[in-house]
């Protein structure tokens, strides 16, 4: 098995090489919930990944602002309670504080469920753990102009296909899988089914929940390496925007922090699919052997123990069929908008004041 990259493994451009991501099981869809209740038993048990997996617990609310996400909320409260999911209510700001203290603020019309057995995961380290087994079991690894995937083609008896990367190294393995997160549609025509998109002292906020307020935003405790604490608004917008809604955020849930400067600020780049945020995971219709794993739409991290599994199932014609329907090719499909994410309109931040992007990472 051989893995190519421009960088060197974990890829500095993936947008798993990250602090941290939120581990939940709460989703509107049963599938999911299955699936992160079973990728939980991983993040638990195996070795390999000790200590990347944070049981801090998990606050998921709303506020009654938005009524597609409260809709989401509502669907995945029930389909949680449905798969015997343990979690409280929090009817009240008292409520919220008596798990999180430092929730401070007013929390006008905030309602939310908390679940002790959620949390978050350390992406890099969860990579690099992942890296180092990998090349422990014979994984080969390139990187540079050999790493660089530039096009695909079809092999002169139209069986395979042929990996061109920008030095000129070709390949042409039995099978390919092109999981290349945001960066996929530069390389392969995904006939728009992906959109490429952003989101950007600490002892007090020290081993508290998780906090994903489904309409204004989602917040993480420190990381233990940089002591940086991370906040996020999932908007397609110029940072200068962002940091005016992250501070929205920050000013109704920790009122201390929302003047603090920033130490630290990121863009985060995800594809998403236009699917309510099903990931895209199959055979691609044209190029025999390959195929497409992406459309991660920021919640496919928590599952990175266990989606090769899918993978493997389906490269084996054998995915379970629920999964194949929910992340197939679909062009030209309906956008279904995702009321997971806080809802904001989808703007291009290449028109926007204030953005600054380098082409190569």
């Amino acid at each position: 098995m051989t893995v190519i990259d421009r960088h060197d493994a974990p890829s500095i451009a993936s947008a798993g090489y990250d602090l941290n991501k939120i581990f939940r099981t709460e989703y509107a869809e049963e599938a999911y919930t299955r699936l992160a209740k079973e990728a939980r038993e991983v993040w638990l048990n195996e070795p390999v990944l000790r200590g990347c997996y944070h049981e801090s617990g998990y606050i998921f609310a709303v506020c009654g602002r938005s009524s597609p996400s409260v809709a989401n909320y509502e669907a995945a409260v029930a389909n949680s309670r449905a798969r015997g999911v343990e979690f409280e209510l929090l009817e009240s700001p008292e409520a919220f504080r008596a798990k999180a203290p430092v929730m401070t603020g007013e929390l006008r019309g905030w309602r939310g469920v908390y679940n002790p057995k959620a949390g978050w995961t350390h992406a890099r380290n969860s990579l690099q753990a992942l890296t180092d087994e990998c090349k422990r079991l014979g994984v080969k690894f390139v990187s540079g102009g050999a790493g660089a995937v530039k096009s695909f083609k079809l092999s002169a008896d139209g069986k395979k296909t042929i990996v061109q990367t920008e030095d000129g190294t070709s390949y042409q393995p039995d099978h390919v899988v092109l999981a290349a997160g945001a960066w996929i549609d530069s390389i392969l025509d995904m006939k728009g089914q992906l959109l490429a998109k952003w989101h950007v002292s600490a002892k007090q906020y020290r081993d508290m929940p998780v906090i994903n307020n489904r309409e204004l935003g989602y917040l993480f405790e420190p990381d233990l390496e940089f002591n940086r604490l991370k906040a996020f608004h999932a908007t397609d917008t110029i940072p200068r925007q962002a940091e005016e809604e992250i501070r929205a955020f920050l000013s109704e849930c920790m009122p201390n922090l929302a003047d603090r400067p920033f130490s630290y600020s990121a863009m985060c780049w995800d594809a998403d699919s236009p699917s309510g945020g099903h990931f895209l995971i199959d055979r691609h219709p044209e190029l025999p052997n390959l195929i497409v794993a992406g459309g991660a739409s920021a919640h496919a991290f928590k599952f990175l123990p266990t989606i090769g599994a899918q993978i493997k199932d389906l490269l084996e014609d054998k995915l379970d069929p629920e999964l194949a329907s929910l992340w197939r090719w679909r062009p030209g499909s309906e956008r279904i908008e995702d009321t997971s994410r806080p809802s904001k309109p989808v703007l291009d931040i290449g028109d926007l004041e204030g953005w600054r992007h380098e082409e190569k990472l």
